[in-house]
């Protein structure tokens, strides 16, 4: 049966390849695509943890693209509401708009409003380069990643809104958007006077932090805290309609490896009618024909996985080691593109393997 296998694999090795090819780019598809969406929300999920504040605060009605990407639909009105509740150190409201004019990755970025004065005293960020953020204007500021990769420095320039802004100093540490513009700019530019996204909370007492939190909710019923300490939790197993578009990513690669595996099999009983016939004459049963049939496609299939994972870790390697892309190996949507690929190679072979064990022999062998 082995040597059978061999034989019907080299036999036609141009087909054989593109089978292989056809499988492993489903799995590159899935790999690469899951992990660059993952990981740049990973990555953002864990800045926002060193942001030094506790709280994250916004309306229940507010949704977003993930829970720290939100319109700007709360009244600014609802910082002065918070400075009020026992154990509320700082607050700052924070306005958030996706430019999707990225210089990278998902061909997105986000840009943050920001009342420097109020952000850098609650989330404990300072200029290591150039001069703070106006309250207003065409200014910006980025930290200091965004600036390393960029060859940005003050008095730089990087295009906003279509216009160029103009560099004002660099931040650090790593924490919330990497570009920073004024809170009252950004409302300007897309019609949000008196609104933000949310408003960012520092507690007196971090330790007493959830006490705070259930203040808030007494205080202000029409309002969510998240916790800053749940953002890595929230974003590892929370993406909204991102989840919808990497399932559809997954099913489509699926799709694909069930069209050429059944392709290829349908070819290969055509091009083999003879041979099936002298094998049915020797006395082989449906069930063995069929078992051919299987074997075959669960090698290439199974070649296939192996070739789109190698390759898959190999571009991700180059990506983050010299592009210093977030992309992010998920086991579980791995998991999930080898499943796929056995499950369509084996369907696909089905009805071919089918058609093959009911062949009469007779007539397979008259077959030319």
């Amino acid at each position: 049966m082995k040597d059978l296998l061999a034989g019907y694999v080299v036999q036609r090795p141009g087909r054989t390849f593109i089978s292989v090819a056809g499988v492993a780019v489903g799995v590159i598809l899935v790999v690469l695509t899951v992990g660059l969406v993952r990981g740049m929300l990973r990555a953002r999920g864990e800045r926002d943890t060193n942001s030094g504040v506790e709280l994250l605060i916004a309306r229940r009605e507010q949704f977003g693209i993930s829970v720290t990407t939100l319109p700007m639909s709360a009244p600014i009105g609802l910082a002065d509401d918070l400075r009020r509740i026992t154990g509320v150190a700082a607050v700052t409201p924070v306005g958030q708009y996706l430019e999707m004019k990225g210089e990278g990755g998902l061909g997105i970025r986000q840009i943050d409003g920001v009342e420097f004065e109020s952000y850098a005293a609650t989330a404990k960020i300072e200029i290591v380069e150039g001069l703070p953020l106006p309250p207003s204007g065409d200014f910006a500021i980025v930290d200091i990643r965004y600036a390393a990769d960029h060859q940005t420095h003050p008095g730089g320039r990087i295009t906003i809104f279509d216009r160029p802004f103009k560099v004002s100093g660099i931040f650090r540490p790593e924490t919330g958007s990497r570009i920073m513009i004024p809170l009252a700019t950004l409302q300007a530019e897309i019609a949000a006077e008196g609104r933000c996204s949310m408003i960012l909370v520092k507690t007196a007492d971090p330790g007493r932090q959830d006490e705070v939190a259930a203040a808030i909710g007494r205080e202000l019923p029409d309002v969510r805290v998240i916790f800053t300490r749940d953002l890595p939790t929230l974003f590892a197993s929370g993406y909204g309609n991102l989840d919808l578009f990497l399932n559809l990513v997954t099913g489509l690669s699926t799709v694909i490896s069930l069209l050429i595996i059944l392709l290829t099999m349908y070819t290969a009983v055509t091009e083999r009618t003879r041979q099936i016939g002298i094998l049915k004459s020797l006395g082989a049963s449906k069930g063995f024909i069929v078992g051919i049939y299987l074997r075959e496609s669960l090698m290439i299939c199974t070649a296939g996985i192996l070739t789109g994972l190698l390759i898959a870790i190999s571009i991700r390697t180059i990506l983050v080691r010299y592009l210093g892309m977030a992309l992010s190996l998920e086991t579980d949507y791995i998991g999930y593109a080898t499943l796929g690929a056995i499950t369509s190679g084996l369907l696909g072979a089905v009805y071919p393997a089918w058609r093959a064990a009911r062949i009469d022999a007779i007539e397979a062998l008259s077959h030319e």
